[in-house]
């Protein structure tokens, strides 16, 4: 706790810690340090209050508004509500019995360094992708908070969020994919959603909410009603997914229906993992597919604008990011220079002849004519 005056502007300047959490602010209209100390005192006691819920403004529970605010809302407008429920429990666990108020920066940061350092019930190391999805829903709860006037402002925007490396460039080679395919064989359903996957681009959730009534054979296009963005889009069909879509027998409105319910299909990760290391490959995931997709059609001629449509991307940045320049791309760009029979030895040749009948010659030039 300590009080000062700046040698710039010459203002009065309050300085302390709060739960670990500072907090610095500027005392105008104080002139002697003896009015400054009196402003530092009434602003610890406000803060004092709004902290242990002095202030006249409702606190609340950590866990009862997420249960009873955030989770309503999630299940109401967003289509990650699965997955929000799952990391509230994360949450829960880590803020339990505090209150919104209770719940700082260095609260969130600890939580944010804890929660990375801490392996998975698999044992394997937690994603910095992880962490900061987590991160977001706590935000959004706390941003909720602010909405309902329990908070004055959401304490995790002061909490940067880990950097990220996602630039994967893995991308099945046509090897790997005949041998996947084969450790498929005896799982048909499975081995039809890669085959889609590999020559759509589509992603794992818009292949299990596909339904037949999607599929027009006529046109040789699917629509997908539910994507990333939100936004429909039709995808034409080559003869590959045309041919195996109509050998296919129908089990209900959706294209690949769970064996057990009947209803969406929800995963497929063991049998794929399982067909990854039957087929003895390492490093990819069922997304690499959609990259696989994107990059073959690249190195085809597609161009950004057409695989931007195709993919259902809203920046062409992201575009960008799953397809990239290959070695057999990058050679072709460069001899590609060759068509025009050696233009530019052609030009040079004949510029060293014109220099060479000039009149103007080096040792001219540099004693100084003509400068």
């Amino acid at each position: 706790m300590a009080v000062s005056r700046r040698k710039d502007t010459g203002q009065w300047v309050c300085d302390f810690y709060h739960n670990g959490e500072r907090i610095r602010k500027t005392l105008k209209f104080v002139r002697t340090k003896k009015e400054a100390e009196a402003a530092e005192a009434v602003i610890m006691n406000q803060v004092f209050q709004q902290v242990y819920g002095f202030d006249g403004k409702p606190d609340k529970r950590f866990d009862d508004f997420v249960v009873e605010t955030f989770l309503p809302y999630s299940e109401a407008n967003k289509k990650s509500f699965r997955c929000d429920v799952l990391i509230c429990r994360v949450l829960i666990k880590a803020f339990k019995n505090k209150t919104l108020r209770q719940i700082t920066p260095p609260v969130i940061e600890a939580f944010k360094q804890d929660f990375l350092s801490t392996p998975t019930k698999h044992g394997k190391k937690r994603s910095a992708a992880t962490v900061n999805y987590h991160l977001r829903v706590l935000s959004k709860i706390f941003s909720m908070a602010v909405d309902a006037e329990i908070l004055e402002s959401n304490p995790s925007r002061r909490v940067k969020t880990l950097k990220l490396d996602n630039q994967r460039t893995r991308v099945l080679s046509d090897e790997e994919e005949t041998r996947l395919l084969e450790a498929l064989s005896e799982n048909p359903p499975v081995q039809q959603i890669v085959t889609l996957a590999l020559h759509t681009g589509l992603r794992r959730g818009e292949i299990f909410n596909l339904a037949w009534a999607d599929i027009d054979f006529k046109r040789r296009t699917l629509i997908v009603q539910q994507s990333k963005s939100g936004k429909k889009r039709i995808i034409p069909m080559n003869a590959t997914v045309t041919e195996m879509l109509k050998n296919m027998v129908r089990r209900g409105d959706l294209v690949f229906p769970s064996p057990r319910t009947g209803g969406k299909l929800i995963e497929i990760k063991r049998s794929f993992n399982r067909a990854m290391a039957e087929a003895k490959i390492k490093n990819l995931r069922f997304h690499d597919l959609r990259h696989t997709a994107a990059t073959r059609m690249a190195d085809a001629g597609a161009d950004a604008f057409t695989l931007m449509k195709i993919l259902g991307h809203s920046d062409i940045r992201m575009t960008s990011r799953y397809t990239h320049a290959t070695d057999s791309a990058i050679r072709k760009a460069v001899e590609n220079l060759d068509r025009n029979e050696n233009f530019g030895h052609v030009l040079v040749t004949s510029q060293n002849s014109n220099v060479v009948n000039s009149p103007y010659t080096i040792e001219k030039i540099g004693a100084g004519e003509g400068t």
